[in-house]
């Protein structure tokens, strides 16, 4: 019994390698020079052919059908959006009808940053306070590129808040130069919705000084700060692409609609086009894996589109974390009746792989049953003397094609001979059993 079982434990073990008929499609790869080591970039197109989310079922081959390391090559730092406080101060401006002549005397600190200002002028009276611009200095003689501005509002604003803003950029309060207009600037309550934009997306400038004026009629709210937003680049070259997708109407749940992206494609943002102008609701976006139950919460936000033309304001996109999942779906509240378009937006895969063998190498994908190692290839090119060189795909072909994607039956026979070997050995172990009970006990 015992070597009955030791063989069909050897049988099922001894499962062959894979191959590139283990995958259903395969593309060649084109690997110019003679590096050892090689980086390919993924996108939609490749994914879309991938069946696991954790992208396990791609692979690399050389010339001889041999497997080569390959594994994901992600960026050593990613871009990152940095905030950062503006001093600022306000700027009276002239009353009605009057000359904007005036005399600036400027007052700064030990760090040179702006503390105050006094502003005179002996042709007209002084302008009223409520009536000012915000200035912003940045305080150093080449500030870093900014092409964002964020507003706080004091705490209990006086709302509903609708405005346009003029953003003008110097560097020595006598050349102004424009980089931005018609910036909407919006808080409102709306049946219980908080409607809220108040970024400031301006031309990238590396200015010192900012001027900020209402363009309306309208003044400026209580302001507790204002913050700008600058990128910090990480090294990470890869461009954004973008996924649209379109919903379908849920059953039996009026205002919600479900998305299906094509690809397991690593989202790190996402967005809502609302389909008719001047519509607002809460929404809620969740995402599952296909044949799971429970969907994973995603963002929580308003989003809205009102005016039209040039006046439309629209949401800031939520801020997300990464996300994998083919199934989408979104919730609205009042329910929107129209399905908005889900803007699912992602850089591209990064791989690498070894230049093991000879070439040509294959790269292939979508398995139901092969799966690629796990290679510390990163660990492998820290102590190598030049970095992976870029290489490029060709066009896409069959390699097990539909084969490769359903699942084995009966046909393989490892399996079904390590069951009848466990079952034959559980009949033996039940004789053997029998057998001691009918013995007579000894007196």
């Amino acid at each position: 019994m015992r070597n009955l079982l030791m063989i069909g434990l050897l049988a099922a073990g001894g499962a062959p390698a894979a191959t590139p008929q283990d995958y259903a499609w395969q593309w060649p790869i084109q690997t110019p020079g003679d590096a050892s080591a090689y980086v390919l970039e993924l996108d939609a197109d490749v994914l879309a052919n991938v069946q696991g989310s954790d992208l396990r079922d791609l692979a690399v081959f050389n010339a001889s059908g041999e497997a080569v390391p390959f594994a994901p090559w992600p960026p050593e730092r990613k871009d990152e959006d940095r905030r950062e406080p503006l001093a600022w101060l306000r700027l009276p401006l002239p009353a009605p009808g009057q000359p904007d002549r005036r005399d600036l005397r400027l007052e700064r600190d030990t760090d040179g940053r702006l503390r105050g200002l006094n502003l005179t002028s002996s042709e007209s009276p002084p302008a009223p306070n409520e009536n000012y611009d915000l200035l912003v200095d940045r305080g150093e003689d080449e500030p870093p590129e900014l092409s964002r501005l964020h507003v706080q509002l004091e705490e209990g604003a006086a709302l509903p808040i609708n405005l346009r803003v003029r953003v003008m950029a110097s560097n020595d309060f006598a050349n102004w130069q424009l980089v931005g207009s018609g910036l909407p600037l919006v808080a409102l309550d709306e049946n219980a919705l908080r409607i809220e934009r108040l970024q400031l997306d301006i031309a990238t400038t590396q200015a010192r000084y900012l001027r900020l004026s209402i363009e309306n009629d309208g003044k400026w709210p209580d302001i507790a700060s204002l913050q700008a937003e600058r990128k910090v680049a990480g090294g990470d070259t890869r461009d954004w692409l973008s996924l649209e997708l379109t919903g379908t109407p849920v059953a039996d749940q009026p205002g919600t609609f479900d998305y299906t992206s094509p690809a397991p494609a690593g989202i790190e943002r996402m967005d809502l086009r609302l389909a008719a102008s001047n519509s607002v609701s809460a929404v809620q976006v969740d995402a599952r894996e296909p044949g799971t139950q429970w969907w994973k919460g995603v963002a929580t936000f308003t989003a809205f589109r009102l005016g039209n033309g040039k006046d439309e304001v629209r949401h800031v996109p939520p801020k997300v974390e990464m996300h994998r999942e083919r199934e989408w779906r979104v919730t609205t509240r009042p329910a929107l009746t129209q399905a908005p378009t889900l803007v699912l937006t992602y850089k591209p895969e990064r791989f690498v792989l070894l230049a093991q063998g000879n070439a040509p190498y294959v790269l292939v994908a979508g398995s139901v049953r092969a799966a690629r190692d796990v290679y510390p290839i990163q660990a492998a090119l820290a102590a190598a003397s030049s970095p992976p060189q870029p290489a490029t795909l060709g066009a896409r072909g069959e390699a097990g094609g539909q084969a490769a994607l359903a699942p084995e039956r009966g046909e393989d026979w490892q399996r079904w001979l390590l069951w009848a070997v466990l079952a034959a050995g559980a009949g033996l172990v039940l004789v053997v059993s029998l057998r001691l009970l009918r013995q007579p006990k000894e007196a």
